[in-house]
């Protein structure tokens, strides 16, 4: 009877435990959706919304894509992603974003090892990380173009490393858990993800493959079997990658644009010494708060464990990340200039990381356990004001530009050839809003002018401060 009753108490803390992490889960939905629905399309959206309607076909679509490839990209899923959103209203692109995000925080806390079963704490943690310190986050979560190619794109890459990841525990533990059921769908299906996540992004495909090389690597090591135990989905998954990326970085694109790039200062061996202190640079603007919080549980870590050993034996996780995490950042010394945005993809990987050794620091102390505690509490009281404050920014924002777009249709359907507008005004500037930096300026023949132009056929589209509007 009373085992009977402990384990009735046991079922419902641990059902408690997990209704508290879908809500917070449903939380993180509500709460990035509420963003998506504020932030109106920019910049890019227009350009690639003009050409997408130009289409009469899937299969045009796809030739667009591709003459793309071949004049000026080789992201060709990303691109793709896009393209298909924009054929729908904007709101399926809000969703679809929301429910992507909420899979990149679970994919980051699906790859922490020793976390408990539900464990709230954590998935908060990786929340407030990517909320707080996710590189140029308004770019690359929030406007439409960016999020294809960032966020999405992170999501392909990690949903490939977690599935790999996966399938190399349950082979390492095939006596408990008795190896992957489907092995045959394994090495079928998983090079179809891998090229897709392969084909990405330059940096971030590079890193979620160096992951997987890594994994591998120690898993040979550890079944001590040699090439004996390798399956044939970790042959097929890992040619999958490899491809993609080749098609990726080989497309005849790259080449044409790299020869638009601006000449560089410096040649040869000091032109490269000139890009690794720019990359060291931005490693410092982007993760500087993040490394350091990283740094300080890696040390209490490393006295719990107090000898390196143990402290590789157990969180051997944590160090690879981090070590994927700086070779993602410096692989961007093979580009000239690289957009402070190509360091998101390196963003979730030190995040993985940071919150790998927030789990290994041992709460068997009060002081370790309340300072984990007070870490998590600190960081979501500082993100309720940021989120109420920029969420009331980002609501006026999109007013103004909801106002600028019933206006331009308008006068498009009046068939007025040049049109003026206001700029936004001055005051609410946010982290989590482009729309400053994508604003139309005075002078028509500004890109972001041309843009709306293009967008909604007129010859040229001018701007004015806003103060002195008086039409609307």
């Amino acid at each position: 009877m009373k085992k009977a009753l402990e384990w009735k108490g046991f079922r419902d803390k641990e059902a408690g435990k997990r209704l508290i992490f879908r809500l917070s889960v449903l939380a993180a939905f509500v709460l990035i959706f509420i963003f998506n629905v504020l932030t109106p399309m920019m910049t890019d959206d227009l350009f690639y919304s003009k050409t997408v309607s130009e289409a009469s076909s899937i299969w045009e679509l796809f030739a667009q894509e591709y003459t793309q490839y071949m004049t000026w990209t080789g992201r060709s899923v990303s691109h793709m992603i896009l393209r298909f959103f924009l054929l729908t209203d904007k709101m399926v692109f809000n969703v679809a974003n929301s429910i992507v995000f909420v899979l990149l925080t679970l994919l980051i806390y699906w790859n922490v090892d020793h976390r408990k079963k539900y464990d709230v704490p954590v998935y908060l943690l990786v929340n407030l990380l990517i909320w707080m310190f996710g590189v140029v986050f308004r770019q690359t979560v929030l406007w439409e173009t960016g999020a294809c190619n960032y966020l999405w794109g992170a999501v392909i890459i990690m949903s490939f490393v977690t599935l790999y990841r996966y399938g190399l525990r349950r082979e390492k533990e095939a006596a408990q858990m008795g190896g992957l059921k489907h092995p045959v769908l394994w090495a079928a299906l998983l090079p179809v993800l891998g090229v897709l996540a392969g084909w990405c992004n330059e940096n971030s495909s590079g890193g979620g493959l160096l992951i997987v090389l890594l994994c591998l690597g120690f898993y040979l090591y550890e079944k001590k079997e040699g090439f004996h135990s390798i399956k044939p989905w970790m042959i097929t998954g890992l040619l999958g990658n490899l491809a993609g990326l080749a098609i990726m970085v080989l497309a005849p694109g790259n080449a044409i644009r790299a020869q638009a790039q601006p000449e560089e200062e410096h040649s040869g061996l000091l032109g490269y010494m000139a890009r690794f202190q720019k990359i060291t640079l931005a490693v410092r603007e982007n993760f500087l708060l993040l490394l350091i919080i990283g740094l300080l549980l890696f040390i209490i870590v490393y006295y719990q464990k107090k000898s390196w050993k143990a402290l590789w034996a157990y969180s051997r996780n944590g160090f690879l990340w981090a070590f994927v995490f700086l070779a993602t950042c410096y692989a961007l010394v093979l580009t000239p200039e690289p957009q402070a945005r190509a360091y998101f993809g390196a963003g979730v990987f030190l995040t993985v990381a940071v919150v790998q050794f927030f789990v290994d620091v041992s709460e068997k102390e009060v002081i370790f356990a309340s300072l984990k505690t007070g870490l998590i509490s600190v960081m979501m009281l500082i993100m309720f004001f940021t989120y109420m404050d920029s969420g009331a920014n980002l609501a006026r924002i999109y007013r103004e530009y909801n106002e600028r777009d019933v206006y331009l249709t308008q006068k498009a359907e009046e068939g007025v050839t040049d049109v003026t507008v206001p700029m936004l005004r001055p005051d609410f500037e946010t982290k989590y809003s482009d729309g400053y930096n994508s604003d139309i300026q005075e002078d028509p023949g500004y890109w972001v002018n041309v843009a709306y132009a293009t967008y909604y056929g007129f010859n040229s589209v001018s701007g004015v401060p806003r103060e002195g509007w008086t039409e609307y």
